[in-house]
């Protein structure tokens, strides 16, 4: 049976707006063969790097033909790692050495992610065009606001605030950036984010057991090294943001905060961003805690597309929003709240994989999807949705200014 369904704007509480509003026109490897892909960078410009998206570096791989190229940073597909074409090195090495020094070292890569991703969205540059493109491309696929997870820089923030964008997205950042920012730009980001692990994708998320074909995933700080950053932040006065994908990062995130909280070490809140592999046990510490789960119902797709790396108790544990909501007491929109981390953004997607999930655990109802992204603090727009239980797919009819009809 089919059925057509009118929901509003939702409110994408996981982006990254600076960074993802940078690479918007950038050059994209995406889909192309090796041939198509050197075919693209040797047509860029000699005199200046030019940040490259889309680069897959599994299937697109280069040998001695990469010494000819265009000065270029190719980003991974993933943001997972990255290449420097040498006339990028030759530019880039006096002021960013260790770029050059760790370009092929994966574990500094994931330690240092936020640097990175800050670092691509400098490099790109976000002009206020990008910014409208960016944003108007959000309402295209059911979107009207947005929270920026890594604001790159404060020029980044500066025009944003002076966008006519500035309602619809609020902006988090690093510790490292935060304490660049003068005191009213430091008032105006809504918290602080840092990372715990990696990712499923590039097996550096911190999984309890080990991938399939090798690797046991990354831990960015020990336990006593958490809990000491995480102690410094409080004086900022400031909510976070904690980025734990894998159990073993979820439950050290979780003891390091009940650490803090007995020694009465307080935040504003404190969300955890993507806990795809939470158990009931640490959820219920989480609530506990009150910590605010945010999570990536399109992230569902995980249990099939990583068959190849994750063991099959993983993928039946990734995203368990039913024990979380009918075992664990959280709530949509109060204490368990959506977004998208841009893989990809958009309605559609999230709504395939919510209600039309892999595995039973992970399905969430329309009512349930809505209240966890929540609606933009300001501007209204809806979404046309058709719904096909038969055929078991969700498309975007439409999306358009104006309140649900």
């Amino acid at each position: 049976m089919s059925q057509t369904i009118d929901i509003p704007w939702l409110y994408d509480r996981h982006s990254h707006v600076s960074l993802y509003g940078a690479l918007q026109g950038c050059p994209d490897l995406t889909g192309r063969t090796v041939a198509e892909a050197l075919a693209l960078l040797r047509g860029l410009p000699g005199d200046r790097v030019t940040t490259v998206v889309g680069w897959q570096s599994g299937r697109q791989r280069f040998g001695p033909e990469l010494e000819a190229l265009p000065p270029a940073i190719l980003i991974n597909f993933s943001l997972h790692g990255f290449c420097l074409t040498p006339g990028a090195k030759r530019i880039l090495g006096p002021d960013h050495p260790e770029l050059l020094e760790h370009q092929d070292d994966p574990e500094w890569c994931e330690r240092n992610m936020e640097r990175l991703l800050a670092f691509f969205g400098t490099s790109a540059g976000l002009t206020a065009a990008k910014l409208d493109a960016f944003m108007t491309g959000l309402q295209r696929v059911g979107i009207g606001a947005v929270e920026d997870m890594l604001l790159t820089d404060a020029g980044a923030l500066r025009l944003i605030q002076a966008s006519p964008w500035s309602g619809r997205i609020r902006c988090w950042t690093t510790p490292a950036i935060f304490r660049t920012l003068d005191p009213q730009a430091q008032e105006a980001v809504a918290g602080l984010k840092l990372f715990t692990d990696g990712a499923v994708g590039a097996r550096t998320a911190a999984m309890d057991g080990a991938f399939r074909g090798g690797g046991e995933g990354l831990l960015i700080y020990s336990a006593a090294d958490l809990e000491q950053v995480l102690a410094e932040l409080q004086p900022l006065g400031k909510p976070l943001a904690i980025h734990a994908i894998g159990g073993r990062a979820v439950a050290q995130t979780l003891t390091a905060l009940e650490r803090l909280d007995a020694q009465r070490v307080a935040f504003p809140w404190v969300r955890m961003e993507h806990v795809q592999f939470i158990t009931l046990p640490e959820a219920l510490r989480a609530k506990a805690l009150g910590v605010i789960l945010s999570m990536q119902p399109n992230f569902n797709s995980d249990s099939e597309d990583y068959t190849d790396r994750l063991e099959p108790r993983d993928l039946a544990a990734n995203n368990p929003f039913r024990m979380l909501l009918d075992q664990a007491g959280f709530r949509c929109g109060e204490d368990l709240i959506f977004g998208s981390d841009g893989m990809p953004h958009g309605v559609e997607y999230a709504f395939q994989w919510s209600l039309f999930p892999p595995y039973p655990g992970q399905r969430l109802s329309v009512e349930e999807l809505v209240a966890g992204y929540g609606l933009p603090p300001e501007g209204q727009g809806h979404s046309t949705l058709s719904v096909d239980d038969g055929q078991r797919k969700v498309r975007l009819l439409r999306s358009e200014a104006g309140p649900v009809r």
